[in-house]
């Protein structure tokens, strides 16, 4: 009984990690949902191995009950899943709740390493990999950066000046106006530091303003 009672406290601390971090992100499936697909999977898990044993003897396939873990989960996931302005919603949702329910059934058949690993594995997945996939995601957004000088400055001095990381110049351009200078550039970027760039654009001589605009 002992070891079925850490067995079920384990399932919903695991299952708790993974769904702290959906809810975080403000998942439909969250703490709530993982710990209980979690707990639940457990559960039964335990009760099919009890039920088929008689003493040390095993008198049926324990696995078959477990078995259906997976498929009454994938009805479950099916609801997840949302197909909205040619996109589909709702397919890692869906992967949480089934591989949470996989991680209930290792729990339960008493694989505490494989399903600490693994909640690790899924931790990982969801947040360091989630990174990644924005960041290919991404769009690059058109700003554009006028300075006001009263000296003339050369295209490549402001160049040289604005090479910023992950910033791609599309157009260097110049106006004069009596004894005023207006630099307009303008540049594609995913990300960039703001203040890396108002810092650069004061430090040419000169310089004594500046406006920045960002485009949709």
């Amino acid at each position: 009984m002992i070891e079925m009672a850490l067995k079920l406290i384990l399932s919903c601390v695991l299952g708790g990690l993974i769904g702290l971090e959906r809810g975080w992100r403000g998942k439909p499936a969250g703490m709530r949902t993982l710990i209980l697909i979690c707990f639940g999977s457990t559960l039964i898990t335990i009760v099919s191995y009890e039920m088929v044993k008689s003493g040390q003897e095993i008198l049926g396939d324990p696995a078959r009950l477990a078995a259906n873990i997976i498929t009454g989960i994938g009805f479950l996931g099916a609801g997840t899943i949302l197909q909205s302005r040619g996109g589909v919603h709702g397919l890692t949702t869906a992967a949480t709740l089934w591989v949470t329910a996989a991680l209930g059934i290792s729990i339960g058949a008493g694989f505490y390493l494989l399903s600490a690993g693994s909640t690790l594995f899924i931790l990982l997945v969801l947040t360091v990999f989630k990174r990644i996939e924005d960041e290919m995601e991404a769009k690059e957004t058109l700003y554009s950066l006028s300075l006001r000088s009263t000296y003339p400055l050369e295209n490549d001095t402001i160049l040289s000046k604005f090479q910023i990381a992950n910033a791609h110049v599309q157009r260097l351009s110049q106006k004069k106006e009596g004894t005023d200078y207006t630099w307009t550039i303008e540049f594609r970027s995913k990300h960039f530091e703001e203040e890396e760039l108002f810092r650069k654009a004061l430090s040419l001589n000169g310089v004594e303003g500046f406006e920045f605009n960002k485009y949709p």
